[in-house]
C-alpha cells in the first residue's frame, strides 16, 4: 500500500508515476523491472520513491489495485441493464464488458499476460487475494437483485455462487477445447451449466433444500 506522501502528490505527478510503472511492467519481465528505470522515466529522485512505496512489489500490487478498481467501476455501470436481461444474458454482458476493458488498452493487456506468466508466486497470491473479492462481491450484489426478481432461488448461497461463477469465468481462457470457441462462447457454456443449479423452477416457486 502506498504511503500517505504518495496520495498527497498532485494528480499529474501521481498519474505519471503510475503510467511509467505500468509501461515498465508491461514491457519487461517482472524480475528485470528496476526502480532506477522507473524513477528515471518518472523524473523523481530515487529517495522520493521510497517515500511513496516500500519497494517494487508494493508499487506492482498498487497498480493492480488501481486497475481492479477501474474495472469494477466500469462493470458497475452495466447494472442499469438488469431489468432488461435475464441472469445468463446479463452475465454474458458482464463477461463482454470485462473483456473489452482488458483489451482496449494494449499495455493493460500486456501487463495481465506478464502477470499470468511471470509474476512471482507470493506477489501473485497477494494481488489475487486483494482483487478477486472485488469481482465476486460485485457479482454477489447482482445475484441478490436477481433473487428479488424471482429468477434465482431464495435459499441460494449467494457468496459461494458468486465465488464459483467468478472463478470459472476468470479461468475460462485456460480451458482446453478443440472447437475453436471464443471466450464469449465458452463463458456462455459455463454459465449455462452453473445457472441450471441456481435458477427458480419454471413454475416460479423456489426450489427447496440446500
Amino acid at each position: 500500500m502506498p504511503k500517505r506522501t504518495f496520495f498527497n502528490l498532485p494528480e499529474e505527478k501521481k498519474d505519471k508515476i503510475i503510467a511509467v510503472a505500468i509501461d515498465e511492467f508491461a514491457q519487461n519481465h517482472y524480475e528485470k523491472v528496476t526502480i532506477n528505470k522507473i524513477v528515471e522515466r518518472a523524473e523523481i529522485p530515487k529517495g522520493s520513491f521510497y517515500q511513496y512505496f516500500e519497494n517494487k512489489d508494493d508499487l506492482y500490487i498498487f497498480l493492480f489495485g488501481q486497475i481492479g478498481n477501474s474495472k469494477k467501476n466500469n462493470l458497475e455501470e452495466s447494472k442499469e441493464k438488469i431489468n432488461q436481461l435475464d441472469f445468463k444474458s446479463y452475465l454474458v454482458l458482464l463477461l463482454e464488458a470485462g473483456s473489452r476493458f482488458e483489451t482496449k488498452d494494449l499495455k493493460i493487456s500486456e501487463l495481465k499476460n506478464r502477470f499470468i506468466n511471470e509474476c512471482p508466486q507470493e506477489i501473485r497470491k497477494k494481488i489475487l487475494s486483494n482483487e478477486f473479492p472485488k469481482s465476486y462481491g460485485l457479482l454477489a450484489d447482482v445475484i441478490r437483485l436477481y433473487i428479488k426478481k424471482g429468477e434465482l432461488r431464495e435459499n441460494l448461497d449467494v457468496e459461494m455462487a458468486a465465488y464459483i461463477i467468478t472463478q470459472g469465468v476468470a479461468n475460462i481462457e485456460f480451458y482446453q477445447n478443440d472447437e475453436g470457441s471464443n471466450i464469449k462462447d465458452l463463458g456462455a457454456r459455463l454459465l449455462t451449466i452453473v445457472i441450471e443449479g441456481i435458477q427458480s423452477d419454471s413454475s416460479g416457486e423456489n426450489r427447496k433444500g440446500a
